[in-house]
């Protein structure tokens, strides 16, 4: 009981991203200096073996005899893992079966299926190896074999993916013959095509007593799924069917988290700007803070949208730039300044007007440098010297850069455009349907 609260102490206090639990490792020794040396995950010994017990009734709906596995025979809880040994999201991935096998070790045993993505090169045959692999020696070198490809995912070859198998024990001759013959071809694929009838559609993807849970997701949502499924497996009579009727039976998934719906429920408090160009009544019921980078092609893109917003929402929406200049951009501070001088000079049409024209003349060669610049001054009739001592002075970066603070204030990690409807975020160029939706809502609170 100790362990466990332990476990669950250190699941809790990890934040935004789930880290695996730090369990003790072992290794396996390598030739100093060759490619064996990397660091690899704990090695599972044959004491864990789940042949050492009477098994459970199997599923035909996710059958797992045969299949190399991980835990006690009898555990309550099975996890059937589709994984790919070249995709890096499997890699870390694997944390969430080592961490339910570490917080429920009497409970859950770990069950491998074959899913190699055909834009992994590597990935078919290093699941054809680890077949044959199991097949010479079992369950205990299966998954020794599993980390030392997970350690090497980068850099598989067959060359290294043979000699890596030797290393764990298989037979040199029996690993180059099922690679040349394809022994494993087919069951591999078949374990490809169970994952396609369980609704896997990407790796890695997890089966937890019949219920199938798809890509990367919160460690708590695993445990909550496993703390259920005992509940469950608690009422069943007969122990030795207790995998077959959960999966028969499945509990509902875990409901898939939607971040963009959870950053428009949350709201931002940002620092009005001083001076900020605005189209719009003041009065709208609706305002609208586009902070933007003039170099930025996404912004440029957002452009068309922002007109056909004037158009459908008169007197309904305002306006609002904010100027975010990339620091990868290097014209975008200057085209910054440029359109604030033009404000300056010209009201907040004028900046508009010379906002249109630097979007207009964006993807030329040189569109946004300072001679161009001055041409689009010189075509709205500025005071080119009043213009240039702005430019030269940097007389309205300060305005600038507070845009970026109050943008940075948030604590929001975005790029740009970045739009907030009455503080609402929106994220990106997204399509005017959607803008329009957001609109439409908020004008109906």
């Amino acid at each position: 009981m100790k362990r466990r609260l332990g476990l669950l102490f250190c699941l809790v206090g990890c934040t935004a991203r789930y880290q695996p639990v730090r369990c003790p490792t072992a290794t396996t020794a390598a030739a100093p200096g060759s490619a064996e040396t990397a660091r690899v995950a704990p090695l599972h010994r044959t004491g864990d073996d789940p042949i050492e017990g009477a098994p459970l009734e199997d599923s035909p709906r996710v059958p797992v005899a045969g299949a190399p596995m991980l835990g006690p025979a009898q555990a309550r809880v099975t996890v059937v893992v589709f994984s790919d040994f070249q995709c890096p999201y499997c890699a870390r991935g694997r944390s969430v079966a080592t961490d339910l096998r570490a917080m429920f070790p009497s409970d859950v045993r770990v069950v491998w299926r074959h899913f190699p993505l055909a834009r992994h090169p590597q990935a078919h045959l290093a699941a054809e190896a680890a077949s044959e692999v199991f097949a010479q020696r079992g369950h205990a070198a299966f998954w020794q074999f599993h980390d030392l490809l997970f350690a090497h995912q980068d850099s598989l070859s067959r060359e290294l993916i043979e000699r890596l198998a030797v290393r764990v024990g298989a037979l040199p001759e029996g690993i180059t013959r099922a690679l040349d013959e394809g022994t494993h071809r087919d069951a591999v694929d078949r374990d490809i095509a169970l994952g396609q009838q369980l609704g896997v559609t990407g790796t890695p993807a997890f089966v937890v007593n019949g219920t199938t849970v798809v890509g990367a997701r919160a460690f708590a949502d695993f445990e909550q799924l496993t703390l259920n499924a005992l509940d469950r497996a608690a009422h069943v009579t007969d122990p030795s069917r207790v995998y077959a009727a959960a999966v028969a039976d499945p509990l509902p998934a875990p409901e898939r988290p939607d971040p963009e719906r959870a950053a428009w429920l949350r709201t931002h408090t940002l620092a009005a700007p001083a001076r900020a160009p605005v189209w719009g009544e003041a009065n709208a019921p609706v305002t609208m803070e586009v902070f933007s980078d003039f170099q930025c092609g996404f912004c440029r893109r957002l452009e068309p949208t922002l007109a056909s917003l004037r158009t459908l929402y008169p007197g309904r929406l305002r306006i609002v730039w904010r100027d975010y200049p990339l620091p990868n951009h290097g014209f975008a501070m200057l085209a910054a300044e440029a359109a604030r001088e033009a404000q300056a000079q010209r009201g907040d049409e004028g900046f508009w007007r010379f906002h249109d024209m630097i979007f207009e003349h964006q993807q030329e060669e040189g569109g946004l440098d300072r001679p161009a610049l001055e041409r689009y001054a010189r075509a709205m009739g500025l005071d080119l010297v009043r213009f240039r001592r702005a430019l030269d002075a940097h007389t309205h970066r300060e305005l600038i850069e507070a845009d970026m603070r109050a943008l940075s204030a948030t604590g929001l990690r975005v790029g740009t455009p970045t739009v907030f409807l009455n503080g609402h975020l929106i994220a990106g160029a997204r399509p005017l349907d959607e803008f329009r939706a957001r609109i439409d809502s908020l004008l109906t609170i």
